[in-house]
């Protein structure tokens, strides 16, 4: 926060200035702890239930744009190249200048670091999950992990698919290489959210929101621009909410939004009784996870935009970058989530694998081949349009 605030790189991002704080529980508080000063303004947040009246719905659709917009401008804003060269979280040494330290989450948790790059980052993790196997199952008496306790959705797991899966997220490394323009670092704010952007009250419902605050910046990182194209988690949108998404893929993100663009047949809508002889009317949020579709959609370009007017930007990497970025975003969860999210998404590992190796693609770049989530080039997806094979995939002749 101290560094947004002081380094000059975000004259458009307001943040609060810090007065003090201790990150330890050794303090009088015993607890963590920052104080900062007041931040004046307002929080927001999407309404899903739609008005009756026809203006009041359309005001409401140009307001939901112009908040969007803002929040687009505002992730541009901390687009910009900062003077660090590695990733990781920010830090200060002992002579209170601003360095690049280990990478840490919004919870604490720490992924060691600094990293020269994101490739490195994801061979640690690698190493880290082989260390674990080593240790932990060099004794077991089964063909089958055993399960934990404290884990009720841990998915099946052998030493055999355990190795196989492990071969072949070490062998896509060098396949999920961002194109240059996407590689600068930049600042990523974690959780860039309506409930921690503060409005002026005064703008907030005209077509030119005025942000007045940016906090709770926990869990701040150094990392390539192509690995900050995350949604606000206000346009998220899950496969399994309300309900599972009739048609998609068995796979479930926390970086990448699941597109819900129809309500689907109303007949195949579970039945959900709120009381008896009332049934729970998914309608509202359904309408809601589709809106979120198309606020995502405006939320890229305006992002565009603004790269564009604020920096300079016109590198068309960079402009469609987060229609793009899904599918880097899904290999970095998957490979930093462990053995436990390889194995729950094996189905995925071996299609982006084999379809690279099908098309004959062994030598070549992930630029080459792969444009988007699940989108491939040409060349790859037209004899490849739908593996859906269930265990081994048989090796092409």
């Amino acid at each position: 926060m101290s560094f947004a605030r002081e380094s000059g790189l975000y004259p458009d991002v307001p943040v609060p200035k810090v007065l003090a704080f201790d990150l330890t529980f050794t303090n009088p508080a015993c607890a963590p702890y920052v104080l900062m000063e007041v931040v004046p303004g307002v929080t927001v947040e999407l309404e899903d239930n739609k008005p009756n009246d026809a203006d009041a719905t359309s005001k409401l659709h140009a307001r939901e744009l112009a908040l969007v917009k803002a929040l687009a401008n505002l992730q541009a804003s901390l687009s910009k190249p900062v003077p660090f060269d590695k990733i990781g979280s920010i830090a200060t040494d002992t002579d209170g200048k601003y360095v690049v330290g280990p990478l840490m989450e919004m919870d604490q948790e720490c992924w060691d670091g600094p990293f020269e790059s994101i490739q490195d980052f994801w061979r640690l993790q690698l190493q880290e999950a082989m260390l674990f196997a080593l240790k932990e199952w060099v004794n077991i008496e089964t063909d089958s992990f055993p399960r934990d306790p404290e884990d009720s959705c841990q998915p099946p797991c052998t030493p055999q698919l355990f190795a196989e899966l492990f071969q072949l997220l070490s062998s896509l490394i060098p396949h999920f290489q961002p194109p240059k323009s996407c590689l600068p670092l930049v600042l990523h704010h974690p959780d860039i959210a309506f409930r921690n952007v503060l409005f002026d009250e005064t703008s907030v419902s005209s077509d030119n929101p005025k942000i007045t605050g940016v906090i709770d910046w926990g869990g701040a990182q150094i990392l390539p621009l192509m690995f900050t194209a995350r949604y606000p988690g206000d346009l998220m949108t899950e496969l399994h909410s309300p309900f599972t998404r009739l048609g998609n893929p068995k796979e479930s993100w926390r970086t990448v939004p699941c597109d819900w663009t129809s309500t689907g047949d109303i007949l195949e809508w579970p039945e959900v009784w709120r009381r008896p002889g009332e049934p729970y009317d998914f309608g509202p949020r359904l309408r809601g996870k589709i809106r979120r579709f198309y606020l995502r959609t405006y939320f890229s370009a305006c992002y565009a935009e603004q790269l564009h007017a604020l920096h300079g930007v016109v590198d068309l990497a960079c402009a469609t970058m987060f229609k793009d970025a899904p599918y880097y975003l899904k290999f970095h969860e998957v490979i930093r989530g462990g053995w436990k999210s390889w194995a729950r998404h094996e189905t995925w590992i071996r299609e982006t694998y084999w379809r690279l190796r099908m098309s004959g693609h062994g030598n070549k770049g992930l630029e080459e081949v792969i444009i988007g989530p699940n989108v491939y080039r040409e060349s790859v997806e037209g004899p490849l349009c739908d593996l859906e094979i269930p265990g081994e995939y048989p090796v092409p002749q």
